[in-house]
């Protein structure tokens, strides 16, 4: 029973001690930490936002129709003299931002990966001489993939006395990986990480199909 007591109020006492480290901390610092336990900007706006029967504004934002514009289903509003600002997204293309078609970003990525010039290793000739492989085996597909994720298992690819068993869209994220690091741009690099984000399984899907056919 003793030692129960101990514990209990060991823990009493670890719980005083973070409250007072909390109170320590000003907001900013405070939101800082919860950022780096994982929180999440959808999280903030749930805590902020109201829903569109809570809040005329919200309700007749919503109500105006436009098919570049969505709503989260808590929306935060920002009140003005006369009205008030609600909290939206706005879709950009990318070509609207600059960002240029996936087939082209990836050229550009295997010409900067191709010049790096200390001496590459043979991890990285082998990465990018498989890259090379799949863009020129789908060259004509890539900026259009579309259909139904599924679950693929890696490709083989060979070139020369080398192979590889990987996913095209590991491949993709290995070369940017160290592309970035050795300069290239980070825009292009967002976008392509980006494109596999949302089109990897899709890249793995058709390039399992040409591979496994051409074999």
């Amino acid at each position: 029973m003793n030692r129960e007591i101990a514990v209990h109020r060991s823990a009493e006492a670890d719980a005083l001690n973070l409250v007072q480290s909390l109170r320590a901390l000003d907001a900013k610092q405070l939101l800082q930490a919860a950022i780096e336990r994982g929180l999440t900007f959808g999280e903030c706006i749930n805590a902020f936002g109201v829903m569109p029967e809570e809040n005329a504004f919200v309700s007749a934002a919503q109500a105006v129709p436009d098919d570049d514009i969505e709503f989260d289903d808590r929306t935060v509003v920002a009140r003005s003299e006369r009205g008030a600002f609600v909290h939206c997204w706005h879709f950009v293309p990318n070509a609207a931002a600059g960002i240029p078609e996936p087939s082209v970003m990836l050229d550009e990525l295997l010409r900067f990966a191709s010049s790096i010039e200390q001496p590459q290793s043979m991890r990285l000739q082998m990465v990018r001489g498989a890259m090379a492989q799949v863009m020129e085996a789908l060259e004509d597909e890539l900026d259009q993939l579309e259909g139904v994720a599924r679950e693929v298992s890696p490709v083989r690819i060979e070139f020369g006395p080398y192979a590889l068993d990987i996913l095209p869209s590991d491949l993709v994220i290995e070369v940017v990986s160290t592309a970035r690091d050795q300069g290239f741009s980070p825009i292009l690099a967002e976008a392509l990480l980006n494109w596999i984000e949302h089109q990897g399984n899709l890249l793995d899907q058709l390039a399992a199909e040409r591979f496994v056919a051409a074999a």
